[in-house]
């Protein structure tokens, strides 16, 4: 059997963080405050695959399912990573709130206490999400082999029109899967000043780079950390187009995910070489062009699996 783990990552946490009101800095400065009268994500339902999320009074009223799919006695998330992606998705209020605060997350553990978890987990997982129907998928996991098993399952959650959201890597050099399978969206992280995080893998699979240095959001006991990954990046891209699928839900038209990548090959700010290049993708996420998108039918696909990974 395979396996999927944590790697190394830097955490500052703020346990007794006061429960003022604010964004971190990737929200206020991607300007996504002045979409939320738009939409923040009404209808969408995102699956948060990763090491479950822990009860957190900015989380209580957007996570609406908890799903152990470990050898874990508890269903909560005991390691805090996978309750930081879901606060920069959906995080309701607090001392940093999520991009897409009125959509749905369903808490999907595949890694447990000890930040292992099997391939055959994160399949089930997605299957799962598959079966109930989210319109989203974030995984912050990644690997240098695949695994047919969990590939299958991805393929699956992409012929029924899900769009997949994967980080693409820590370590600088190649594209983990599944972030590297031509059927997913890749994401890649930069910094405040919008350059690539040293960190941050590069190869042509990468689709799309975002705010992934420094983020603040939800941790255990209530409390805020600061990490920096794609980790990040990759539900940060999740929660941008929660906004944009409510929106088109609410214009009565439907987003799969063929229609995401052609949107964000149309909207995205170009970032280094011009074009699409091996460390933004088409460039930076640009929510408000990304918002104002007209829907067209496109062509094209994605699918998607993992192996012996980690979570990035």
């Amino acid at each position: 059997m395979s396996y999927v783990h944590l790697p190394p990552y830097r955490v500052t946490a703020h346990p007794l963080a006061a429960q003022s009101e604010g964004v971190d800095w990737g929200v206020s400065s991607y300007g996504v405050p002045a979409l939320w009268k738009q939409s923040q994500g009404e209808g969408v339902v995102v699956a948060v695959v990763d090491s479950g999320v822990a009860p957190h009074y900015a989380l209580k009223d957007v996570v609406v399912d908890y799903r152990n799919f470990t050898s874990d006695s508890d269903i909560y998330d005991t390691l805090g990573h996978g309750t930081h992606c879901a606060g920069v998705i959906g995080a309701t209020t607090g001392n940093a709130k999520g991009i897409a605060p009125k959509c749905k997350i369903h808490s999907l553990k595949v890694l447990g206490h000890s930040g292992m978890g099997s391939n055959d987990s994160v399949a089930e997982a997605v299957r799962y999400a598959t079966e109930i129907g989210v319109d989203i998928i974030s995984m912050s996991l990644g690997s240098s082999r695949p695994d047919d098993h969990l590939h299958t399952a991805i393929k699956e959650a992409y012929e029924q029109g899900i769009v997949v959201v994967c980080a693409a890597g820590n370590d600088g050099g190649a594209v983990n899967y599944p972030a590297a399978f031509r059927e997913t969206i890749g994401v890649g992280a930069v910094d405040k000043s919008g350059q690539a995080c040293e960190f941050s893998s590069r190869g042509k699979e990468i689709v799309v780079a975002a705010p992934g240095s420094d983020i603040t959001s939800t941790w255990l006991s209530n409390g805020y950390a600061t990490i920096s990954g794609t980790s990040m990046a990759a539900p940060f891209v999740a929660g941008v187009l929660a906004l944009y699928i409510s929106s088109a839900k609410q214009e009565g038209e439907k987003v799969d995910h063929k229609h995401v990548i052609d949107a964000l090959s149309k909207t995205c700010k170009d970032a280094g070489a011009e074009g699409h290049d091996d460390v933004y993708g088409w460039g930076l996420v640009d929510p408000h062009k990304l918002m104002h998108y007209e829907i067209k039918a496109t062509s094209g696909g994605i699918t998607i699996y993992i192996p012996g990974a980690k979570i990035l």
